[in-house]
């Protein structure tokens, strides 16, 4: 480790130590909730196995910027310039090297979890998802262009952190490109972020919701936009990757908003599914003592008939399905499914009402049609 005269008021790998185990625990936690919310309610899905799989990325983002910061990230030139502490140069910059491919890794998988739950609420409405598809390859392409930049900018690679084989001749190409790489990756994450953020409310415009609920659904998919800020407060400190001065000690910013960025977007695309939970906890929705307002279920879902009825506490969810849209209407389809023993109409039903709704349909072409499927446990 780097010398024990490193003070905490000197540098900032203290810093960038805690930013990383706090925001990254945060992280974790949630995508835990995630996994019991979704395999418990049976709603696994492709979003879900993408987040899964990027929490690999970003769990090796943690421990490599946590050991950066423990070998010298975030240290000015004067600590490494007590003795023994001047080996800990190479190692830093080691670690940063693998901080960059893991950074864009974990940002990959992360968007394209949040795009592909956003594309399932989109249903049929193919604008959206060719939208969304656009984003996605832009991200990732960029990314990837990035990773790919990083990894050969320096020949041979290991250039990138050994001083020595620079004074033996080798090649690395100038700093400020790897400034301008940053600025441009930044700046395409940046608009992603707010892209899929705004998403939702365009989603949710015409759904036959209630409007408390719509709030809640648009408000958690919008918590993007925060991720955002993460990106801009980091560009600020890119300048600092020509800096010939404090070198190591100007990456920790960088190093912290950008790991914050990741980290922060897990932490989002996991609370979006966590709705179930905090009902469930929160005695939320509807219960036995309840009586929810005339001709209306629970969430605010228009009941048939005008009819009042009351329900017992049960898990429950409010998934989009899919949302038709063509020339003289739009047609969404809200299910509301149970947790524990869900009870669910048999398939015939189902086929029976479909076929009317189409009837119906094809018969009034001005019509909005709303077809739903309710699940209700009973304890």
């Amino acid at each position: 480790r780097i010398h024990v005269e490193l003070t905490v008021e000197k540098d900032l790998g203290p810093n960038l130590t805690a930013t990383v185990l706090t925001t990254g625990l945060l992280a974790f936690i949630t995508m835990g909730m995630r996994t019991h919310v979704r395999i418990t309610n049976r709603s696994w899905a492709l979003e879900d196995w993408i987040m899964a799989v990027g929490c690999l990325p970003l769990m090796t983002l943690t421990i490599v910027t946590t050991i950066g910061s423990y070998y010298g990230i975030g240290a000015k030139d004067s600590t490494f310039a007590q003795p023994g502490n001047q080996k800990y140069v190479e190692t830093a910059y080691f670690w940063f090297f693998f901080y960059q491919i893991f950074y864009c890794t974990s940002i990959i998988f992360i968007k394209l979890s949040i795009a592909f739950m956003l594309n399932r609420i989109a249903g049929r409405r193919m604008i959206f998802i060719y939208i969304n598809y656009g984003i996605m390859g832009l991200c990732a392409a960029t990314n990837l262009a990035a990773i790919l930049y990083i990894i050969f900018q320096c020949h041979p690679v290991e250039a990138a952190w050994r001083a020595d084989l620079m004074a033996e001749g080798t090649h690395c190409e100038p700093s400020v490109y790897l400034q301008n790489v940053y600025f441009f990756c930044t700046s395409v994450n940046i608009f992603t972020d707010w892209a899929t953020a705004l998403m939702p409310i365009a989603l949710l415009w015409n759904v036959q919701m209630n409007r408390n609920t719509k709030i809640s659904v648009a408000g958690i998919l919008g918590l993007g936009i925060f991720t955002s800020v993460s990106g801009l407060v980091r560009l600020k400190y890119t300048v600092g990757l020509t800096s010939s001065h404090d070198y190591l000690y100007g990456l920790a910013n960088i190093l912290i908003w950008g790991y914050a960025e990741p980290a922060l977007g897990m932490l989002v695309g996991n609370i979006a599914t966590l709705r179930p939970l905090f009902q469930r906890l929160l005695h939320l929705g509807s219960s036995g003592s309840q009586q929810p307002h005339s001709g209306g279920t629970p969430h605010g879902i228009s009941g048939g008939g005008g009819r009042s009825h009351r329900y017992k506490p049960f898990d429950h969810e409010v998934e989009l399905g899919t949302i038709v849209d063509n020339k003289d209407g739009v047609v969404p389809s809200i299910q509301v499914r149970g947790g524990r023993g869900s009870v669910s109409s048999d398939s015939e039903s189902q086929k029976e009402i479909l076929e009317k709704n189409d009837r119906f349909v094809n018969n009034n072409k001005d019509s909005i049609v709303v077809s739903r499927h309710v699940e209700v446990s009973r304890e």
